[in-house]
């Protein structure tokens, strides 16, 4: 166990490019067949990677008392090593190789490359725009790195970001942006038309009161357009995985798109807008109102678990084998209630294969209890297909 620790805090010291935060897989407190380690490219510094080290050593503390006591306790070896790459590092072709050696330095086996962030593509695409951080036509990175990689033990899984459109303050310059053509598309709190420049004046470094622009689960269009980003993709190259991040709503009081509410009007023949007015003037919610709510919930819910189910469908179609996993927030109920993100759901249906909550909270108790929720809620067969993401 000595070993394998030490070679896990090997991996989150390595110099990176730009960041580096170490996501490794945490078992409660007993032995599992499987063992999963994530790591993310990201900005960092010595005093985060002394804190995660520190938060590691006292998690194996608690789940390996052996360790403690000076006992050895040998363990599986590691199946799923794995590495979250961002789009930052697709940029030339030195990054790819440099990221593609140390991962076989590290004997990492799975890489996660964001290749769909901010609604550019760092693939070629006949209708996504092309990342401006690289130079047109000097190289496919998605291609380079498939090329890089092959023969060498690696898998790749193509990272996309799903709802999540743009959050930068400043606006996307292609003219062929999706933002720039389909603002009907946006999801919105209230507001209608989305006042752009107000909600990216929001995004902040420090203080998230807003995550940027996000696509709405339930406009007639949109799941449809995803679908479209995601054949494109796994038709035209041989990747192992398909990795989708913001598979969610922003946050609870998103949803209203006009052309949203128009479709479950259609559906439900009920109008939610008194019940938001409700909602909004009530200090105590009302059985009707409780259960008027659920059922708009529930519209929001089932958006995002039909692109999941339909993501399925069409890897089954188009590459069968291909590996569908999900970045999702770590505690399930919060998950559920808050963000719609059924993610128990999509595990049990076998919508997907593998899910991964990030589990970033600093606070021990919070960081046990989202591992408490799962143990809760998943027999052992599904426990099997989550890997736990720590920073």
């Amino acid at each position: 166990m000595i070993a394998h620790l030490y070679h896990l805090l090997n991996l989150w010291i390595w110099k990176a490019p730009k960041r580096l935060k170490a996501h490794p897989y945490p078992k409660k407190y007993k032995r599992q067949s499987k063992k999963h380690i994530i790591l993310a490219l990201n900005n960092s510094n010595r005093v985060l990677l002394r804190a995660i080290i520190l938060i590691a050593l006292l998690f194996m503390s608690i789940s390996h008392p052996n360790l403690i006591a000076g006992e050895r306790d040998e363990v599986p070896p590691l199946d799923h090593r794995c590495l979250w790459v961002t789009r930052d590092v697709l940029k030339s072709k030195m990054t790819i190789t440099d990221m593609v050696n140390f991962a076989i330095e590290k004997n990492i086996n799975h890489l996660f490359v964001q290749v769909r962030g901010r609604g550019y593509s760092f693939y070629e695409s006949e209708f996504i725009p092309r990342s401006q951080i690289l130079s047109e036509g000097e190289f496919d990175p998605l291609a380079y790195l498939l090329d890089t990689a092959k023969g060498k033990g690696i898998k790749i899984h193509a990272w996309v970001n799903v709802y999540v459109l743009w959050s930068s303050k400043s606006l996307p310059n292609h003219e062929r942006h999706i933002l720039h053509m389909r603002q009907e598309w946006l999801d919105t709190t209230q507001d209608w038309p989305v006042d752009v420049e107000k909600q990216l004046n929001m995004v902040t470094v420090n203080n998230n009161s807003s995550e940027g622009l996000f696509l709405s689960p339930n406009h007639p269009d949109v799941n449809g357009y995803l679908i479209k980003v995601f054949r494109e993709l796994i038709t035209n190259y041989d990747i192992d995985g398909l990795h989708l991040d913001y598979i969610r709503y922003q946050d609870a009081e998103y949803g209203r798109n006009p052309y949203a509410i128009a479709r479950f009007k259609n559906e439900s023949g009920n109008d939610p807008g008194p019940w938001f007015l409700e909602m909004e003037r009530s200090t105590i919610a009302s059985p009707r109102l409780i259960g008027n709510m659920k059922r708009w919930n529930n519209f929001k819910r089932k958006a995002v678990t039909s692109l999941v189910k339909d993501t399925r469908a069409l890897v089954n179609e188009v590459r069968p084998g291909c590996i569908i996993s999900a970045a999702v927030k770590p505690n399930l109920y919060v998950a559920r209630e808050r963000y719609f993100q059924e993610w128990n759901v999509w595990l049990a249906a076998g919508y997907m294969d593998w899910v991964v909550p990030m589990n970033y909270s600093p606070k021990m108790r919070e960081f046990a209890r989202n591992i408490d929720v799962i143990n809760d809620n998943f027999p052992k067969k599904y426990r099997e297909k989550i890997i736990m993401g720590i920073a």
